[in-house]
């Protein structure tokens, strides 16, 4: 089962819509696993204030665990307005220094961003995560065997 996500990266989300817009991520499938990606990328300590820098990391954190949407059509993309099938939405106000976790079944959940950065332990279903890496390894061991 596919569950879409998405996460919101404000400037300063107290502003009204007509003067500022999100860059919106979106992962199609595995969406569950962006929670994980946003406290990966948050885990850094680093441009938290930088919404521009920040969506970047937290794109690339995205990407990393899975090189096919690289050359790919599908799985992941970038928005302005939010879309309205996603199962999960992570909001974030690097004004503020805030994050909203919207879930099905879910009370919205606030963190600060030093809170959301060491939640690791709590999110991380490592056997997602290793399902991950061992996708990524076999196409990675596979080209280099068709190189060979």
């Amino acid at each position: 089962m596919s569950t879409h996500a998405t996460v919101e990266i404000w400037e300063n989300a107290a502003a009204p819509k007509s003067e500022e817009r999100p860059v919106v991520l979106y992962q199609h499938s595995d969406g569950g696993m962006l929670i994980n990606d946003v406290i990966e990328a948050m885990k850094r300590h680093t441009r938290w204030n930088d919404a521009a820098y920040l969506s970047r990391m937290i794109f690339c954190q995205m990407l990393c665990g899975d090189l096919n949407p690289l050359t790919g059509t599908t799985g992941y993309g970038i928005l302005t307005d939010n879309i309205s099938d996603a199962k999960i939405e992570i909001v974030i106000d690097c004004s503020r220094q805030e994050i909203i976790v919207k879930e099905v079944n879910r009370n919205n959940e606030i963190y600060t961003f030093e809170e959301f950065a060491g939640l690791g332990k709590k999110y991380i279903d490592t056997r997602v995560i290793t399902d991950r890496r061992m996708r990524s390894e076999r196409r990675d061991s596979s080209t280099l065997r068709r190189r060979n």
